[in-house]
């Protein structure tokens, strides 16, 4: 499906893998914007084009790779041509919030969006909209379900002419490169073009990539269906006649295959989606067996589709090659997207940042995912410009290689670099012209277990969770303080000894979660139940949702 937005006014080319950030400079940059610094007195004689490829989950030690764990020499070459961030923050550890303060400039708490499914505040300014105001063709192309728009003007979606979101749930880089070559195709030559290039990879369920062979045959009141493998991710749809009564489905895994997760059974007829009873196992469970039943009471026999996603659960021991694997998979399609640019003549005269919406434990600190925390591996991100070959500014904009950097300084570097104006309302600095700044990173109920709050700036990160009776199990009002100089896997709780160093970061944490609280988690009003009850399904079966975070 594509979804054509409201058309309003083309190319900047910005790679993003996975994270957003926030900041706040000083107590000033969660209030009224700070008056904007003097720009660099160089700007583009023409339109630049810009694309923005975000790669969903990645670490930043994936790029920064000192003990050459990951395989990625198109985005090695891409940070030898432009300049590589090596402290850059993500605002939270999930998708839609990340992406939203990425594209915004401003922290979860002021773009009210905190969790994946959540509507977008029409009037939040978004770059995509203001690139196609101020004449930029914009193009997306998205392969994970968090992105999908809710409602076209409460959405992700919103400023872009074009939205590509033919896919299943998650789309592997794979069937995402034709689609970016096909916007490519589909572009208009004689307009500047914002591309906005999504893969999931290496969001979880982490595939072998072929390392690893596991199965699961799939039976049909006891005869066998088909028998697949799930060590990487596998969709199935099939058109089956179902009769009267209850048609038993059952999941049984293939020696040596152990647990396995059946992440979303759907049934339809005639286009309506029929009721199930989970017998055994229930979704993203990680079970031995799984038997599902649907029961169309009395009906005549019915041609039904029914569609099927599984993974299996990856050992602990195999999660970081599985994780590394990914990786290398990812950077060979960003090696033939980058391919196709310069095929179009679009690589040189275009601006690329390449970073990531959040990170990804990988066993750090007992878990693997992301939303539960707020750790440096799930918000400390990747980030790469590179400028256009006409663009003289590269040395300047390498003097912050080193600096302290957010997702929120993004928008403020790409309109700096287009010689576009300000967004409205953007809190982060130019990385022209960097500010000091004190990063705000937050993670929310449902989808997280416990909603934290946490600032960070060049030394320490406080972590603040606040009271709520309702999480399980209750949760009393707590802070935690973390040296980062000193201890930078997050491991001693200095806040009894150390919080005087921060005097007033308990009170602005505790600001902020009120604040926070004003855009607590709502629906769209333009959203039907089936509709509803259709994004829960993603969410759930992409790992978020009512707790079900990967483990």
């Amino acid at each position: 499906m594509e979804i054509p937005s409201c058309r309003l006014g083309g190319l900047v080319l910005v790679l993003a893998l996975g994270g957003a950030g926030c900041s706040e400079g000083d107590g000033a940059r969660t209030g009224a914007p700070e008056p904007a610094p003097p720009r660099s007195a160089w700007t583009p004689p023409e339109p630049v084009n810009v694309v923005f490829i975000v790669v969903d989950t990645l670490r930043a030690d994936a790029i920064q790779d000192a003990a050459g764990r990951y395989d990625t020499p198109n985005l090695d070459r891409l940070a030898s041509e432009g300049v590589l961030f090596e402290r850059v923050f993500a605002a939270a550890p999930m998708t839609l919030p990340s992406h939203m303060s990425l594209f915004s400039s401003r922290p979860p708490f002021e773009t009210s969006v905190l969790n994946n499914g959540q509507p977008v505040p029409r009037e939040l300014p978004l770059l995509a909209e203001w690139m196609n105001r101020n004449g930029y063709e914009t193009r997306a192309v998205i392969s994970l379900g968090t992105l999908n728009p809710v409602s076209e003007q409460e959405s992700s979606a919103r400023g872009f002419e074009h939205y590509d979101i033919r896919y299943r749930d998650l789309a592997a880089a794979d069937e995402t490169i034709p689609r970016l070559t096909d916007s490519l195709v589909a572009r208009d030559p004689q307009r500047p073009l914002f591309l906005f290039a999504h893969f999931a990879d290496p969001h979880e369920p982490y595939n072998s990539h072929g390392a690893t062979l596991r199965e699961v045959e799939v039976t049909k009141d006891g005869a066998l269906l088909e028998r697949f493998t799930i060590s990487d991710t596998n969709h199935r749809d099939h058109e089956l006649v179902l009769g009267p009564g209850k048609t038993v489905f059952q999941f049984t895994p293939v020696a040596p295959a152990k647990d396995f997760r059946v992440r979303r059974f759907v049934c339809r007829e005639n286009g309506q989606q029929l009721p199930v009873e989970w017998q055994v196992a229930q979704p993203m469970q990680a079970v031995s067996l799984a038997r599902v039943v649907v029961d169309r009471g009395q009906q005549p026999p019915a041609t039904c589709a029914v569609r099927f996603w599984l993974s299996d659960d990856v050992p602990l021991d195999e999660v970081g090659r599985r994780y590394a694997a990914e990786v290398a998979y990812v950077d060979r399609a960003i090696g033939q997207l980058l391919a196709d640019l310069e095929r179009h003549h679009l690589l040189g005269d275009s601006l690329i940042v390449f970073t990531s919406d959040h990170g990804e434990a990988l066993g750090e600190h007992g878990f693997v995912g992301h939303v539960e925390h707020l750790r440096d591996e799930l918000i400390h991100v990747p980030l790469i410009v590179r400028l256009p070959d006409r663009d003289p500014r590269r040395e300047q904009l390498a003097r912050s290689t080193k600096g302290f950097v957010t997702h929120l300084d993004v928008v403020p570097t790409v309109l700096e670099a287009a010689g576009l104006p300000p967004l409205p309302g953007q809190r982060g600095a130019s990385l022209f012209a960097p500010r000091p700044s004190v990063h705000i990173a937050q993670t929310h109920r449902p989808e997280a277990r416990h909603s934290q709050i946490a600032l960070r700036d060049e030394r320490f990160k406080m972590v603040f969770f606040p009271a709520d009776p309702d999480a399980s199990p209750p949760q009393a009002q707590r802070f935690e303080l973390y040296d980062i100089v000193a201890d930078p896997g997050e491991r001693e709780d200095v806040f009894a000894r150390l919080a005087k160093e921060r005097p007033d970061w308990p009170q602005r944490l505790d600001r902020i979660y009120r604040q926070s609280q004003l855009g607590a988690f709502k629906g769209s009003a333009d959203e039907t139940e089936e509709e509803r009850r259709a994004r829960e399904e993603m969410l759930q079966a992409l790992g978020y949702g009512g707790g079900v975070a990967p483990e």
